[in-house]
């Protein structure tokens, strides 16, 4: 019975992103695992409680740490049957700093995770997919790496964007003969998450002057991934998909 439930797996599932992607999997029926690093266990607890439908499960890991990740991927198929959706929202919080000012402490800092940990997160899942022979593969980048303008405020976090990018090209050649579908989410500007800090006056100009007066939010990228984890895209052959209203495109 456990095999026949769709198990979804998503890093850094307790953020600004990552959690509305949960909810919203929960609601469409899906069963999450919840990956995530530092949380107090009480706050992750109400957060599981907050999910819609029963057996959803919480996980402390380190995606920086691929033993962690084999661990944990191990654990949750004990656990909780075969994974077949694996979205990966965890990420660092850019500096607003340009490349060419930049330490190689600073590009350090963001390929931790955003390189070496996505690498983790979806190599492991990669291939316990390749062994079921089914499932979506999922990854957030940022809308600067489809449209490659406004890449300079964020520095060495769009250089590692455009890595992860990459690791999903390669995925999506590699994996599609074994019935795997991988696609790449690339957000605009959103008032929240990683934004939170960014001064409300600079967010509200790039939202007046967006040709629909609105950003990109987590719901649009959750609804997004709902659409990208149902049956009915099984035949979508695109990798990424921009949701930058901010561009006119969403």
């Amino acid at each position: 019975m456990k095999n026949q439930k769709k198990i979804a797996v998503i890093s850094g599932a307790t953020g600004y992103v990552g959690f509305e992607v949960a909810k919203k999997l929960a609601d469409d029926g899906m069963t999450i695992a919840m990956m995530y690093r530092t949380n107090p266990k009480k706050d992750v607890a109400r957060m599981l409680s907050e999910l819609s439908g029963k057996g959803h499960l919480s996980y402390a890991c380190d995606i920086a740490d691929k033993n962690s990740v084999a661990k944990t991927i191990d654990m949750i198929e004990k656990e909780m049957g075969n994974i077949y959706a694996c979205v990966h929202t965890a990420g660092t919080i850019p500096k607003p700093k340009q490349l060419h000012l930049s330490s190689e402490e600073d590009l350090r800092e963001q390929f931790e995770v955003n390189i070496f940990g996505s690498f983790n997160f979806l190599s492991t899942c990669a291939l316990r997919l390749k062994e079921h022979k089914k499932g979506v593969v999922i990854g957030i980048t940022t809308a600067s790496v489809a449209t490659q303008v406004n890449t300079k405020a964020r520095g060495a976090y769009s250089v590692t964007k455009f890595a992860l990018q990459g690791m999903l090209v390669a995925l999506k050649e590699e994996l599609t003969p074994y019935h795997i579908r991988v696609y790449s989410i690339a957000p605009g500007v959103m008032a929240g998450g990683m934004n939170q800090d960014t001064p409300k006056a600079f967010i509200e100009i790039v939202r007046h002057s967006s040709p629909t007066k609105t950003l990109a939010s987590a719901k649009d990228i959750a609804n997004k991934i709902s659409y990208l984890c149902s049956d009915t895209t099984k035949d979508e052959k695109k990798l990424t998909f921009l949701i930058a209203p901010e561009t006119g495109i969403a």
